[in-house]
């Protein structure tokens, strides 16, 4: 992890169990990553530090540091199909798709309980640390009492603590709390994550962690991925053109991309992004971008110049 230096990350805390944000997770403004690394994750070891530590949670690594860590990376050959990197790619060409992504948090932090967006599927494989997975099935949502207040994402009143859920059931009057099912599970240095499409999940830092993960959509989840999109295509505009991609995607791309993926292995990142429709990094890609404008204006101010010193003979 040294390898992203002082370059500045975003990051995020759980300041209240009250809070209605997805995952109970508040931005915490950005810093240099050798900053926070040492002030919040490295110092902090065995300190009992507090849940509100601010986390790197969820950073791309294809978008923002591929330069250091795009060739070690490689996709698990259990999902060698994603969908939605191959819409990302056509809708924001310039910025490209996000994932997979990148976590570093302290000892005691968490993310609160949710559900990922877009009906995607999710993965993560563990780099270092234990963290605690608690998943409740997908059919089960309802007995949480999901509360969607601002979009299709919803917030919990409450926790999956035995306690926690009884307590709020008696006072609240929320029976039903006790009756969805949890799944526990303690995932360690070495070991992969699958959570399928609309499971609600909390997540819990037994130590300090370092981890990578990716949400996607194959032929699996696409129905339920597409008809989401079309629902929030009428609010915003980026939906509507990854609902576009994924019904492009029945017309043979998908069989495309489930015909061109290796067999049986894990495949180098970037022949992942390469099969999806990303050759290039965002960053190479932007550093072309920006090389041809600075020939285009050198190119014109010639033409200027010439076309000024004709008048002038």
């Amino acid at each position: 992890m040294e390898r992203l230096g002082s370059r500045r990350v975003p990051l995020r805390r759980c300041e209240s169990k009250d809070s209605v944000s997805w995952a109970q997770l508040e931005f915490a403004g950005a810093a240099p990553f050798d900053d926070f690394a040492r002030e919040h994750v490295l110092n902090r070891k065995g300190t009992g530090v507090a849940s509100s530590e601010p986390q790197l949670f969820d950073f791309s690594i294809w978008q923002h540091c591929a330069d250091a860590l795009a060739d070690d990376v490689v996709m698990p050959k259990w999902f060698p199909v994603d969908l939605y990197t191959q819409a990302s790619a056509v809708v924001h060409p310039v910025t490209g798709s996000a994932s997979p992504t990148v976590f570093l948090a302290a000892e005691g932090t968490f993310s609160g309980l949710h559900v990922d967006f877009l009906h995607t599927h999710f993965w993560m494989t563990l780099c270092h640390g234990h963290k605690r997975w608690r998943v409740v099935p997908r059919d089960d949502l309802a007995l949480l009492y999901p509360r969607y207040l601002c979009d299709l994402n919803p917030c919990f009143p409450t926790g999956l603590d035995e306690a926690e859920r009884a307590a709020v059931a008696a006072y609240n009057e929320m029976p039903a709390l006790g009756l969805a099912a949890v799944h526990e599970v303690i995932l360690g240095p070495g070991d992969i994550v699958f959570v399928p499409a609309g499971a609600p999940h909390k997540v819990e830092n037994l130590e300090t962690t370092v981890a990578i993960s990716a949400n996607f959509v194959d032929r699996s989840n696409v129905a339920r991925s597409l008809a989401e999109a079309e629902l929030l295509g009428l609010v915003s505009e980026d939906p509507v053109h990854i609902a576009a991609c994924f019904r492009g995607a029945e017309s043979g791309l998908l069989s495309d991309l489930e015909a061109s993926a290796p067999s049986g292995v894990h495949e180098p990142l970037r022949a992942f992004k390469a099969r999806h429709g990303e050759a290039r990094t965002p960053q190479e890609l932007q550093t072309r971008l920006a090389l041809a404008a600075k020939i285009l204006v050198a190119t014109g101010a010639s033409l200027c110049l010439a076309g000024w010193i004709a008048t002038r003979s």
